[in-house]
């Protein structure tokens, strides 16, 4: 039992290694310029090592990114929702969009990686996909179920969910970044704003 456990926990270390490895080349490097070979050379592994983990690299960069929106959709489905509740009515912002930035703060690293014009797969239209079924997901059970029925859900999820990626992205452009609380401030501000026009 002993044995198997190392054996597990070695290899979640290969692949924690890997998966570094690589976004520390896509950060200096167009995904379709790197090899296998950067990626072994990087992680100090040999290539054998490497497809025991990975089919190849598309099978990497998806399984990389796979797990940080499992992450994602995990962390918001762990928030209580009387938490939810509360912090709406303490802070005045919502809880969704700011426990989406506070993940986001959590592994700012990789999600600016893979937002980058270096990543080619079209993470930025996984991530809005994911933020569409999210809204998509709790629109039946919050107040946002009492807008305006003339408005098709499709559409209406498709701009709360450009909404936030666009913040997203601006967010994370900047070197002195807000805190998730400011930055979901900022979103209500904003909508509040594009409300009134």
């Amino acid at each position: 039992l002993i044995g198997l456990i190392f054996i597990i926990l070695q290899n979640m270390q290969t692949k924690k290694k890997i998966q570094q490895s690589f976004l520390s080349l896509l950060k200096g490097k167009e995904f379709t310029k790197i090899s296998i070979k950067d990626i072994t050379d990087s992680a100090c592994i040999n290539r054998g090592t490497f497809y025991l983990h990975y089919l190849d690299k598309y099978d990497l960069l998806e399984k990389v990114e796979e797990e940080l929106l499992e992450g994602l959709r995990l962390h918001i489905a762990s928030i209580d929702s009387e938490y939810k509740v509360e912090m709406v009515k303490q802070l005045q912002v919502a809880g969704f969009s700011m426990e989406v930035f506070r993940y986001i703060e959590m592994h700012v690293d990789q999600f600016i990686v893979l937002l980058s014009k270096n990543n080619t797969s079209g993470f930025h239209l996984r991530l809005k996909k994911f933020f569409v079924e999210q809204f998509e997901e709790n629109y039946q059970t919050t107040e946002m179920s009492s807008i305006d029925p003339t408005i098709p859900t499709d559409y209406l999820s498709a701009f709360a969910a450009s909404a936030i990626l666009g913040l997203i992205e601006q967010w994370l452009s900047h070197t002195h970044r807000e805190t998730p609380e400011e930055v979901a401030v900022l979103y209500l501000k904003i909508l509040n704003f594009i409300k009134s026009v």
